[in-house]
């Protein structure tokens, strides 16, 4: 094994290198994807945030979540069955946006399959992308089969294309597996989390759907589970934006990461539980509900300052600093909101559910919901950059002059 492939091997080597007299910008070395792949990422999770996210919340805010009970349907269809109603057209504005993310992120997670670990794809890829394509093609023909039976009594799951789905993941996946004994890991590790992404974008639909269908035989029982579950899959395709950036040029010293790593991973699991909590009082607003929302509220706020505090007075403050200053200006939002929220729905003479909602209460339920779905995916975001390693990490000094020489060897044969 040459010294120059053994670099490349061992992710100690980022072609170009400045010392080898190359005008290349470093930072396209650092890249997992090429840039306009990254770029998509990002607008995937800002389309997500701003269609299905803000329209999801306001389903709920204006309890339309029931506006229309026939699922499946088409994207067309509020072109031939229109409704001059608020509540009706923002949740089939809502089913549309669907359709939209769903193409965005299949478009997404095909580019990460097909360009990490560099191009022209090899073997193993373009078999994982053939498992891709079956996952994508089932989904869509459970979609089909499931519109058709829409005017029955009973919902019967597809069976035939389930079971073509799970074939093709567990194809995808043992293909993406594979990888890992041909070439870095890294790379794998980002196609099998982008598939992840993908996986968890159609349960989010599939949930919404049967929220609708079964609401006749098991109640509203499965909205809360719908909110939770989209705001954690917004999060990941967050996550997913971020692993495609390029990656630090440098690590900060472990004492320093170390405290920061472990607050960040704190403070997402609290995140995630006060939004449980926080979709439960939305839906099913009991005392237990309220209370431990409450609490939470206390923890989340608690951690968040400490991981701050740490975070800017260490070594790790350049990782920490960007979206530390968002998720402190969110925090200090979500602490006004969440008392303006609580005041409008519990502050009334009446119960909350026999109470009309008004424009302002259900705006600033919404605001509140988005502003806690927002600090989750920073949070989440910043987990990654202070865990993420850098991309060139220290070149052992004995393989430099062999790798050198290597490169003006194959310099003279170009």
């Amino acid at each position: 094994m040459s010294p120059l492939f053994r670099l490349k091997k061992q992710g100690a080597y980022a072609p170009p290198l400045a010392e080898y007299g190359t005008m290349t910008d470093p930072a396209e070395s650092r890249r997992p994807v090429p840039r306009w792949l990254h770029l998509w990422a990002v607008f995937t999770a800002v389309l997500t945030f701003l269609t299905l996210i803000v329209l999801g919340q306001m389903v709920t805010s204006f309890r339309a979540g029931m506006a229309d009970p026939v699922w499946p349907t088409e994207p067309w269809y509020l072109a031939s069955n229109y409704k001059l109603d608020l509540g009706y057209l923002i949740e089939h504005t809502h089913r549309i946006a669907g359709f939209l993310v769903g193409g965005a992120v299949s478009l997404l997670v095909l580019g990460v399959w097909l360009t990490t670990g560099g191009w022209p794809p090899a073997g193993g890829r373009w078999l994982g992308l053939i498992g891709l394509v079956g996952l994508l093609v089932g989904f869509g023909e459970f979609h089909r089969e499931l519109m058709a039976q829409r005017d029955a009594a009973e919902v019967v799951i597809p069976r035939r294309s389930a079971e073509m789905m799970g074939l093709a993941l567990v194809f995808t996946v043992f293909t993406g597996l594979a990888g890992i004994f041909a070439e870095d890991r890294r790379p794998v590790w980002l196609r099998l989390f982008a598939v992840g992404v993908l996986v968890a974008v159609m349960i989010q639909g599939l949930l919404g759907g049967f929220r609708v269908r079964l609401d006749a035989l098991v109640g509203a029982e499965l909205a809360p589970a719908h909110g939770v579950f989209g705001q954690i899959t917004f999060a990941l395709l967050v996550a997913l934006a971020v692993l495609t950036a390029p990656a630090p040029a440098s690590d900060p010293p472990p004492a320093a990461a170390r405290p920061v790593r472990h607050l960040t991973l704190v403070l997402v699991g609290l995140l995630v539980v006060q939004l449980v909590w926080g979709a439960l009082v939305r839906h099913r607003p009991d005392s237990l509900n309220q209370r431990l929302h409450l609490l939470t509220a206390f923890l989340v706020v608690a951690t968040a300052a400490w991981l701050l505090r740490v975070g800017f007075a260490s070594a790790a403050r350049p990782r920490v600093a960007p979206l530390g200053w968002v998720l402190g200006v969110l925090l200090a939002l979500q602490v006004t909101l969440g008392v303006e929220a609580w005041m409008g729905k519990f502050g009334g003479s009446l119960l909350p559910e026999a109470e009309a909602v008004t424009v302002k209460q259900a705006a600033m339920r919404t605001a509140h919901a988005l502003v806690g779905t927002g600090m989750l995916a920073t949070a989440v975001a910043l987990m990654i950059r202070v865990r993420v390693r850098a991309a060139v990490d220290v070149i052992d000094e004995s393989a430099r002059p062999a790798a050198a020489e290597e490169l003006a060897l194959a310099g003279g044969r170009r």
